[in-house]
């Protein structure tokens, strides 16, 4: 990847549905920790996943919305100085990307991430969650 695009996503805002700015807010809760600490990870274990698929949108939620609109977050908040881990990361699970998709795969990733997050943490605690994901 380039030194541009690298520059691009720093410089970027990624910007997500209100349900996943929402599921994001009821987890720093939850975690105790910033909104950008639990997306970094949310990103990570969407990729772990392997690729997005071309149909995946978040889920609605019916019930619990405190927000108006959705997260956004910028590029170096977001990655901080890890952006080339990250872009990495980002070839593994999306061997077929081109330059030009890394920003909205990186958004979709993030927002599927949270699902996951959500949906792993029923019925665990944080610290059980956590280490659950270590398997």
């Amino acid at each position: 990847m380039s030194s541009e695009l690298e520059s691009a996503l720093l410089a970027t805002t990624l910007t997500s549905s209100i349900p996943t700015n929402q599921r994001l807010k009821d987890l720093s809760k939850t975690f105790g920790c910033s909104e950008d600490i639990i997306s970094r990870f949310a990103i990570s274990l969407s990729m772990k996943s392997g690729p997005m698929g071309d149909d995946w949108v978040a889920q609605t939620l019916s019930e619990g919305l405190t927000v108006l609109n959705g997260k956004s977050i910028r590029g170096k908040t977001l990655f901080k100085s890890e952006l080339p881990l990250f872009l990495v990361m980002l070839a593994v699970a999306e061997p077929e990307a081109e330059s030009d998709q890394v920003r909205e795969l990186f958004r979709l990733h993030w927002e599927r991430g949270v699902e996951m997050m959500v949906e792993g943490m029923r019925g665990l605690d944080w610290l059980e969650y956590l280490a659950n994901q270590s398997n």
